[in-house]
């Protein structure tokens, strides 16, 4: 394997190493995708952060909120920060905090009927960007960029843990 990229960057020594395309595609990505969700999160007064969790928390509106940890998980956050977070979120009247009724150490977060009137406001645009992203990549090709994509996510989250980085 060695000898054939090392063949590779013989014939090819202006290409750089795939692994090195892929993050700066993925870096790029994630600045574009940011873009957007600031625009959104302008909308109501958020930033990027409380905008994702706010998302998070909306998503999970059908069963009755998420735990802080949950949230902070798919954040890929310490439980602090969401704690943190959420606070501006309350405070305008978009989600709410609950305590749990048989662990009062776990706290809940819920979307209120504010914000879902609010995250509503923003359906045609946000229905814009993933109709335009269905037609110009087709529903199969969508569907096997998540499979790469999610692949691509277990291969960092392995290397993640050979070199032992916490959370």
């Amino acid at each position: 394997m060695v000898e054939v990229m090392a063949l590779d960057q013989v014939h090819h020594p202006q290409r750089p190493e795939v692994v090195e395309q892929i993050v700066r595609v993925v870096r790029s990505l994630d600045f574009l995708i940011s873009e957007v969700q600031a625009k959104w999160a302008s909308a109501l007064n958020l930033t990027v952060p409380q905008w994702n969790m706010f998302v998070i928390v909306a998503e999970a509106h059908e069963h009755g909120g998420l735990p802080v940890k949950s949230v902070a998980e798919a954040m890929r956050v310490n439980s602090s920060f969401v704690v943190n977070q959420s606070r501006p979120l309350e405070q305008l009247g978009l989600i709410r905090r609950k305590n749990s009724s048989t662990d009062k150490r776990l706290v809940y977060l819920s979307v209120t009927p504010k914000g879902l009137k609010e995250l509503s406001a923003l359906d045609e645009s946000r229905s814009a960007i993933r109709a335009a992203i269905k037609k110009e990549m087709g529903e199969a090709a969508a569907l096997h960029t998540i499979e790469l994509l999610q692949q691509l996510e277990r291969c960092f989250a392995r290397c993640r843990l050979r070199l032992q980085i916490d959370e």
